[in-house]
Protein backbone atom coordinates (compact mmCIF):
# COMPACT_ATOMS: atom_id res chain seq x y z
CA UNK A 1 0.00 0.00 0.00
CA UNK A 2 1.30 3.48 -0.84
CA UNK A 3 1.31 6.55 1.40
CA UNK A 4 -1.84 7.92 -0.22
CA UNK A 5 -3.87 4.80 0.47
CA UNK A 6 -6.85 5.68 2.75
CA UNK A 7 -6.02 2.84 5.14
CA UNK A 8 -2.40 3.99 5.54
CA UNK A 9 -3.55 7.58 6.01
CA UNK A 10 -6.01 6.44 8.70
CA UNK A 11 -3.23 4.52 10.47
CA UNK A 12 -0.86 7.51 10.47
CA UNK A 13 -3.64 9.83 11.69
CA UNK A 14 -4.54 7.58 14.64
CA UNK A 15 -1.27 5.86 15.51
CA UNK A 16 -0.85 7.77 18.76
CA UNK A 17 -4.45 7.15 19.83
CA UNK A 18 -5.61 4.54 22.30
CA UNK A 19 -5.98 1.29 20.35
CA UNK A 20 -9.19 0.28 22.12
CA UNK A 21 -10.72 3.69 21.43
CA UNK A 22 -9.82 3.38 17.73
CA UNK A 23 -11.45 -0.07 17.61
CA UNK A 24 -14.73 1.37 18.90
CA UNK A 25 -14.67 4.60 16.90
CA UNK A 26 -16.34 5.16 13.48
CA UNK A 27 -14.15 4.24 10.53
CA UNK A 28 -14.54 4.07 6.73
CA UNK A 29 -16.57 1.19 5.38
CA UNK A 30 -14.73 -1.93 4.19
CA UNK A 31 -11.55 -0.93 6.03
CA UNK A 32 -9.67 -3.94 7.45
CA UNK A 33 -9.73 -2.88 11.08
CA UNK A 34 -7.79 -5.93 12.29
CA UNK A 35 -4.91 -4.83 10.07
CA UNK A 36 -5.31 -1.21 11.17
CA UNK A 37 -5.25 -2.05 14.88
CA UNK A 38 -2.22 -4.34 14.47
CA UNK A 39 -0.32 -1.56 12.71
CA UNK A 40 -1.25 1.09 15.28
CA UNK A 41 -0.37 -1.18 18.20
CA UNK A 42 2.84 -2.20 16.45
CA UNK A 43 3.88 1.39 15.80
CA UNK A 44 3.29 2.31 19.45
CA UNK A 45 5.53 -0.56 20.60
CA UNK A 46 8.18 0.25 17.99
CA UNK A 47 8.13 3.94 18.96
CA UNK A 48 9.60 2.90 22.31
CA UNK A 49 11.51 -0.25 21.39
CA UNK A 50 12.73 0.42 17.82
CA UNK A 51 12.49 4.20 17.33
CA UNK A 52 14.33 4.31 14.00
CA UNK A 53 11.78 1.87 12.54
CA UNK A 54 8.85 3.82 13.98
CA UNK A 55 10.26 6.96 12.33
CA UNK A 56 10.23 5.24 8.92
CA UNK A 57 6.98 5.32 6.94
CA UNK A 58 5.97 2.06 5.31
CA UNK A 59 7.08 -0.38 8.03
CA UNK A 60 4.70 -3.33 8.40
CA UNK A 61 4.20 -4.67 11.90
CA UNK A 62 3.26 -8.27 12.76
CA UNK A 63 1.14 -9.57 15.61
CA UNK A 64 2.00 -8.43 19.12
CA UNK A 65 3.97 -11.51 20.26
CA UNK A 66 6.66 -11.03 17.59
CA UNK A 67 7.12 -7.42 18.69
CA UNK A 68 7.14 -8.39 22.36
CA UNK A 69 9.94 -10.90 21.78
CA UNK A 70 12.06 -8.86 19.38
CA UNK A 71 15.32 -7.22 20.39
CA UNK A 72 15.25 -3.54 21.28
CA UNK A 73 17.16 -1.14 19.04
CA UNK A 74 19.72 -0.19 21.69
CA UNK A 75 20.65 -3.82 22.34
CA UNK A 76 20.72 -4.71 18.64
CA UNK A 77 23.06 -1.78 17.93
CA UNK A 78 25.33 -2.83 20.78
CA UNK A 79 25.51 -6.45 19.58
CA UNK A 80 26.19 -5.35 16.00
CA UNK A 81 29.12 -3.22 17.18
CA UNK A 82 30.48 -6.09 19.28
CA UNK A 83 30.24 -8.47 16.32
CA UNK A 84 32.25 -6.03 14.21
CA UNK A 85 34.88 -5.65 16.94
CA UNK A 86 35.24 -9.45 17.27
CA UNK A 87 34.83 -10.63 13.65
CA UNK A 88 35.57 -7.48 11.67
CA UNK A 89 33.58 -5.63 9.02
CA UNK A 90 32.30 -7.16 5.79
CA UNK A 91 31.28 -10.57 7.14
CA UNK A 92 28.86 -13.00 5.51
CA UNK A 93 26.01 -13.42 7.96
CA UNK A 94 22.77 -15.39 8.21
CA UNK A 95 20.03 -14.95 10.79
CA UNK A 96 18.39 -18.38 10.71
CA UNK A 97 15.45 -17.50 13.02
CA UNK A 98 14.74 -14.05 11.62
CA UNK A 99 11.56 -13.07 13.48
CA UNK A 100 10.91 -9.33 13.18
CA UNK A 101 14.38 -8.91 11.65
CA UNK A 102 15.69 -6.36 14.16
CA UNK A 103 19.00 -8.08 14.89
CA UNK A 104 19.38 -9.10 11.25
CA UNK A 105 18.88 -5.53 10.04
CA UNK A 106 21.35 -3.89 12.42
CA UNK A 107 24.01 -6.58 11.97
CA UNK A 108 23.58 -6.31 8.18
CA UNK A 109 24.98 -2.79 8.27
CA UNK A 110 28.37 -4.33 9.15
CA UNK A 111 28.10 -7.23 6.68
CA UNK A 112 28.95 -7.81 3.03
CA UNK A 113 26.20 -10.39 2.65
CA UNK A 114 23.13 -10.96 4.85
CA UNK A 115 20.55 -13.73 4.74
CA UNK A 116 17.32 -13.66 6.72
CA UNK A 117 15.57 -16.99 7.25
CA UNK A 118 12.23 -17.41 9.02
CA UNK A 119 9.66 -20.22 8.98
CA UNK A 120 6.67 -17.85 9.23
CA UNK A 121 5.51 -16.78 5.77
CA UNK A 122 3.84 -13.69 7.27
CA UNK A 123 7.06 -12.51 8.91
CA UNK A 124 9.04 -13.17 5.73
CA UNK A 125 6.62 -11.08 3.70
CA UNK A 126 6.85 -8.21 6.15
CA UNK A 127 10.64 -8.51 6.37
CA UNK A 128 10.99 -8.07 2.59
CA UNK A 129 8.92 -4.88 2.75
CA UNK A 130 10.65 -3.54 5.83
CA UNK A 131 14.20 -4.18 4.66
CA UNK A 132 13.39 -2.35 1.42
CA UNK A 133 11.90 0.73 3.07
CA UNK A 134 14.81 0.77 5.54
CA UNK A 135 17.29 0.91 2.67
CA UNK A 136 18.54 -2.70 2.86
CA UNK A 137 16.79 -4.39 -0.10
CA UNK A 138 19.87 -6.57 -0.69
CA UNK A 139 19.12 -8.71 2.39
CA UNK A 140 18.19 -12.16 1.07
CA UNK A 141 14.93 -13.47 2.54
CA UNK A 142 14.23 -17.21 2.87
CA UNK A 143 11.18 -18.96 4.30
CA UNK A 144 12.06 -22.28 5.92
CA UNK A 145 12.85 -23.79 9.29
CA UNK A 146 16.38 -23.32 10.61
CA UNK A 147 17.37 -26.97 10.22
CA UNK A 148 16.45 -27.07 6.52
CA UNK A 149 18.17 -23.75 5.85
CA UNK A 150 21.42 -25.06 7.38
CA UNK A 151 21.18 -28.40 5.56
CA UNK A 152 21.11 -26.62 2.17
CA UNK A 153 24.31 -24.63 2.78
CA UNK A 154 27.80 -25.51 1.63
CA UNK A 155 30.65 -25.70 4.17
CA UNK A 156 31.90 -22.26 5.24
CA UNK A 157 29.13 -20.43 3.41
CA UNK A 158 29.05 -17.81 6.21
CA UNK A 159 31.27 -16.14 8.77
CA UNK A 160 28.45 -15.87 11.33
CA UNK A 161 25.18 -17.64 11.99
CA UNK A 162 22.79 -15.93 14.37
CA UNK A 163 19.80 -17.57 16.02
CA UNK A 164 17.24 -16.66 18.64
CA UNK A 165 15.44 -19.89 19.59
CA UNK A 166 11.81 -19.64 20.69
CA UNK A 167 11.78 -19.70 24.47
CA UNK A 168 8.13 -20.48 25.19
CA UNK A 169 6.72 -23.93 25.63
CA UNK A 170 3.18 -25.23 25.93
CA UNK A 171 0.63 -22.71 27.20
CA UNK A 172 3.23 -19.92 27.15
CA UNK A 173 5.53 -21.65 29.67
CA UNK A 174 8.92 -19.97 29.61
CA UNK A 175 11.85 -22.30 28.97
CA UNK A 176 15.35 -21.85 30.36
CA UNK A 177 17.20 -24.88 28.98
CA UNK A 178 18.74 -24.68 25.52
CA UNK A 179 17.55 -28.18 24.68
CA UNK A 180 13.93 -27.22 25.43
CA UNK A 181 13.98 -24.32 22.96
CA UNK A 182 13.12 -24.39 19.26
CA UNK A 183 15.29 -24.85 17.33
CA UNK A 184 17.58 -26.85 19.61
CA UNK A 185 20.95 -25.10 19.23
CA UNK A 186 22.75 -27.94 21.01
CA UNK A 187 21.44 -30.54 18.56
CA UNK A 188 22.26 -28.31 15.57
CA UNK A 189 25.69 -27.20 16.77
CA UNK A 190 27.86 -29.48 14.59
CA UNK A 191 25.80 -28.73 11.48
CA UNK A 192 25.99 -24.98 12.14
CA UNK A 193 29.75 -25.07 12.68
CA UNK A 194 30.11 -26.85 9.34
CA UNK A 195 28.44 -23.87 7.66
CA UNK A 196 30.07 -21.10 9.70
CA UNK A 197 33.10 -20.83 11.99
CA UNK A 198 31.08 -18.58 14.32
CA UNK A 199 27.61 -19.02 15.77
CA UNK A 200 25.84 -16.54 18.02
CA UNK A 201 22.90 -17.78 20.12
CA UNK A 202 20.55 -15.39 21.92
CA UNK A 203 19.05 -16.93 25.06
CA UNK A 204 16.71 -16.11 27.92
CA UNK A 205 18.03 -13.87 30.73
CA UNK A 206 16.71 -16.55 33.10
CA UNK A 207 19.17 -19.08 31.71
CA UNK A 208 21.61 -20.79 34.06
CA UNK A 209 24.96 -19.93 32.47
CA UNK A 210 26.77 -22.95 33.93
CA UNK A 211 24.11 -25.23 32.49
CA UNK A 212 24.35 -23.56 29.09
CA UNK A 213 28.10 -24.17 29.01
CA UNK A 214 27.51 -27.87 29.56
CA UNK A 215 24.88 -28.05 26.81
CA UNK A 216 26.93 -26.21 24.18
CA UNK A 217 30.54 -26.77 23.12
CA UNK A 218 33.19 -24.28 22.00
CA UNK A 219 31.60 -21.24 23.70
CA UNK A 220 34.24 -18.51 23.64
CA UNK A 221 32.21 -15.61 25.02
CA UNK A 222 29.13 -15.09 27.19
CA UNK A 223 27.57 -11.65 26.79
CA UNK A 224 25.08 -10.64 29.48
CA UNK A 225 23.22 -7.58 28.23
CA UNK A 226 20.91 -5.34 30.22
CA UNK A 227 18.85 -2.27 29.44
CA UNK A 228 18.16 0.37 32.10
CA UNK A 229 19.04 -2.00 34.92
CA UNK A 230 17.06 -5.02 33.68
CA UNK A 231 18.82 -8.12 32.36
CA UNK A 232 17.42 -8.60 28.86
CA UNK A 233 19.38 -11.41 27.25
CA UNK A 234 22.35 -13.75 27.38
CA UNK A 235 24.15 -14.16 24.07
CA UNK A 236 26.70 -16.93 23.56
CA UNK A 237 29.40 -16.84 20.89
CA UNK A 238 30.42 -20.31 19.71
CA UNK A 239 33.65 -20.53 17.69
CA UNK A 240 34.76 -23.58 15.77
CA UNK A 241 37.69 -25.31 17.50
CA UNK A 242 37.64 -23.13 20.62
CA UNK A 243 38.39 -25.19 23.73
CA UNK A 244 39.44 -22.56 26.25
CA UNK A 245 37.65 -20.79 29.08
CA UNK A 246 34.90 -18.43 27.89
CA UNK A 247 35.08 -14.71 28.60
CA UNK A 248 32.12 -13.39 30.60
CA UNK A 249 31.04 -9.90 29.51
CA UNK A 250 28.40 -7.90 31.37
CA UNK A 251 27.00 -4.56 30.23
CA UNK A 252 24.00 -2.42 31.11
CA UNK A 253 22.85 -0.05 28.39
CA UNK A 254 21.45 3.32 29.42
CA UNK A 255 18.10 4.76 28.32
CA UNK A 256 19.85 6.91 25.68
CA UNK A 257 21.62 3.88 24.19
CA UNK A 258 25.05 4.58 25.64
CA UNK A 259 26.75 1.57 27.25
CA UNK A 260 27.39 1.59 30.98
CA UNK A 261 30.57 0.37 32.64
CA UNK A 262 31.71 -2.89 30.98
CA UNK A 263 32.78 -5.72 33.29
CA UNK A 264 34.68 -8.61 31.73
CA UNK A 265 36.72 -11.59 32.92
CA UNK A 266 37.06 -15.34 32.81
CA UNK A 267 35.87 -17.23 35.88
CA UNK A 268 39.33 -18.44 36.90
CA UNK A 269 40.79 -14.92 36.81
CA UNK A 270 37.88 -13.57 38.83
CA UNK A 271 38.21 -16.31 41.46
CA UNK A 272 41.96 -15.64 41.72
CA UNK A 273 41.35 -12.06 42.83
CA UNK A 274 41.18 -11.05 46.47
CA UNK A 275 37.65 -10.78 47.88
CA UNK A 276 37.77 -7.51 49.83
CA UNK A 277 35.36 -7.41 52.79
CA UNK A 278 34.47 -4.09 54.41
CA UNK A 279 35.13 -3.67 58.12
CA UNK A 280 31.67 -3.20 59.71
CA UNK A 281 33.16 -0.44 61.87
CA UNK A 282 33.80 1.60 58.70
CA UNK A 283 30.12 1.79 57.79
CA UNK A 284 29.15 5.26 58.88
CA UNK A 285 27.06 8.17 57.59
CA UNK A 286 28.63 9.90 54.62
CA UNK A 287 30.20 6.76 53.17
CA UNK A 288 28.82 4.96 50.12
CA UNK A 289 27.02 1.74 49.24
CA UNK A 290 26.70 0.51 45.64
CA UNK A 291 24.46 -2.23 44.27
CA UNK A 292 25.19 -3.85 40.88
CA UNK A 293 22.34 -3.84 38.38
CA UNK A 294 20.87 -7.12 37.15
CA UNK A 295 23.28 -8.00 34.28
CA UNK A 296 26.31 -7.57 36.56
CA UNK A 297 24.65 -9.61 39.30
CA UNK A 298 24.00 -12.33 36.70
CA UNK A 299 27.70 -12.34 35.75
CA UNK A 300 28.76 -13.12 39.36
CA UNK A 301 32.05 -11.32 38.68
CA UNK A 302 31.99 -9.75 42.14
CA UNK A 303 35.75 -9.78 42.73
CA UNK A 304 36.32 -8.15 39.34
CA UNK A 305 33.73 -5.47 40.12
CA UNK A 306 35.35 -4.74 43.49
CA UNK A 307 38.82 -4.49 41.92
CA UNK A 308 37.58 -2.33 39.05
CA UNK A 309 35.72 0.13 41.30
CA UNK A 310 37.91 0.17 44.40
CA UNK A 311 35.09 -1.13 46.61
CA UNK A 312 34.66 -3.85 49.24
CA UNK A 313 31.74 -6.21 49.88
CA UNK A 314 29.75 -6.04 53.11
CA UNK A 315 29.80 -9.85 53.38
CA UNK A 316 30.96 -12.68 51.06
CA UNK A 317 27.29 -13.40 50.29
CA UNK A 318 26.02 -9.80 50.46
CA UNK A 319 26.48 -8.31 47.02
CA UNK A 320 26.57 -4.73 48.25
CA UNK A 321 29.78 -2.79 47.76
CA UNK A 322 31.15 -0.19 50.20
CA UNK A 323 33.57 2.63 49.64
CA UNK A 324 34.60 5.47 51.92
CA UNK A 325 34.56 7.98 49.08
CA UNK A 326 32.12 8.02 46.20
CA UNK A 327 33.11 5.79 43.22
CA UNK A 328 33.51 7.75 40.01
CA UNK A 329 31.70 4.98 38.10
CA UNK A 330 29.92 1.86 39.26
CA UNK A 331 27.92 -0.71 37.27
CA UNK A 332 24.67 -0.10 39.11
CA UNK A 333 23.17 2.23 41.73
CA UNK A 334 25.15 4.14 44.34
CA UNK A 335 23.75 5.46 47.64
CA UNK A 336 25.10 7.53 50.47
CA UNK A 337 24.63 6.12 53.96
CA UNK A 338 22.48 8.39 56.12
CA UNK A 339 22.16 5.98 59.00
CA UNK A 340 22.58 2.39 60.17
CA UNK A 341 19.63 0.87 62.02
CA UNK A 342 20.30 -2.21 64.18
CA UNK A 343 17.75 -4.93 63.65
CA UNK A 344 16.15 -4.85 67.08
CA UNK A 345 12.69 -3.83 68.24
CA UNK A 346 13.75 -0.56 69.85
CA UNK A 347 15.76 0.65 66.85
CA UNK A 348 13.16 -0.42 64.29
CA UNK A 349 10.45 1.60 66.05
CA UNK A 350 11.75 4.75 64.34
CA UNK A 351 10.86 3.49 60.86
CA UNK A 352 7.55 1.72 61.48
CA UNK A 353 4.75 3.18 59.33
CA UNK A 354 7.15 5.42 57.39
CA UNK A 355 7.66 5.57 53.62
CA UNK A 356 10.70 4.08 51.87
CA UNK A 357 11.91 1.94 48.98
CA UNK A 358 12.68 -1.30 50.82
CA UNK A 359 14.84 -4.15 49.51
CA UNK A 360 16.83 -7.02 51.02
CA UNK A 361 20.25 -8.52 50.32
CA UNK A 362 21.40 -11.70 52.09
CA UNK A 363 18.59 -11.47 54.61
CA UNK A 364 16.26 -14.20 55.99
CA UNK A 365 13.02 -12.34 55.19
CA UNK A 366 11.78 -11.24 51.78
CA UNK A 367 11.21 -7.56 51.06
CA UNK A 368 7.41 -8.05 51.05
CA UNK A 369 7.48 -9.88 54.40
CA UNK A 370 9.59 -7.16 55.97
CA UNK A 371 7.48 -4.41 54.46
CA UNK A 372 4.33 -5.90 55.98
CA UNK A 373 5.98 -6.40 59.36
CA UNK A 374 7.27 -2.82 59.55
CA UNK A 375 4.14 -1.37 57.86
CA UNK A 376 6.28 0.61 55.45
CA UNK A 377 4.62 2.42 52.56
CA UNK A 378 6.42 2.00 49.25
CA UNK A 379 8.03 4.98 47.48
CA UNK A 380 9.63 8.30 48.31
CA UNK A 381 13.28 9.36 48.24
CA UNK A 382 14.40 7.17 51.12
CA UNK A 383 15.97 3.75 50.52
CA UNK A 384 16.21 0.98 53.09
CA UNK A 385 18.23 -2.16 52.48
CA UNK A 386 18.03 -4.99 55.01
CA UNK A 387 21.26 -6.95 54.96
CA UNK A 388 23.84 -8.99 56.85
CA UNK A 389 27.35 -7.75 57.67
CA UNK A 390 30.55 -9.80 57.79
CA UNK A 391 30.27 -10.08 61.59
CA UNK A 392 26.81 -11.69 61.08
CA UNK A 393 24.90 -8.65 62.39
CA UNK A 394 21.64 -7.88 60.61
CA UNK A 395 20.97 -4.22 59.96
CA UNK A 396 18.90 -1.80 57.92
CA UNK A 397 20.91 0.64 55.82
CA UNK A 398 19.17 4.02 55.63
CA UNK A 399 20.25 5.46 52.27
CA UNK A 400 19.72 8.27 49.80
CA UNK A 401 20.59 8.17 46.11
CA UNK A 402 24.01 9.52 45.14
CA UNK A 403 24.82 11.05 41.77
CA UNK A 404 28.17 9.81 40.47
CA UNK A 405 30.63 12.30 39.05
Amino acid sequence: MDANDPTEQFIRKHRTDNVHAVALSPHPARMDMQYVLTQISGWQTAHIKIPSWAATNGIKYPKHLSLEQCTSQHIALYKASRIESILGKGIRMADITGGMGIDCFFISRHAARTCYNEMSAELCEKAKINFKVLGRPEIEVYCDNAENFIARQEPDSFDLLYLDPARRGDAGRKLISITDCQPDAAAMQNDMLRVSANVMVKLSPMLDISRALTELKHVSRVMIIGLEGECKEITLLIQRGFDGEPVIDAIDINADGTPGLPVSSVRSADHALNLPIADPACLEPGTFISEPSAPYMKSALFRTIAAQTGTALLHPDTHLFWRKTEPIRFPGRTFMIEGIIPFDKKSLASIIKTQANLSVRNFPESASQLQRRLKIRDGGSRYLIATTLSDSRRILLNLCKATLL
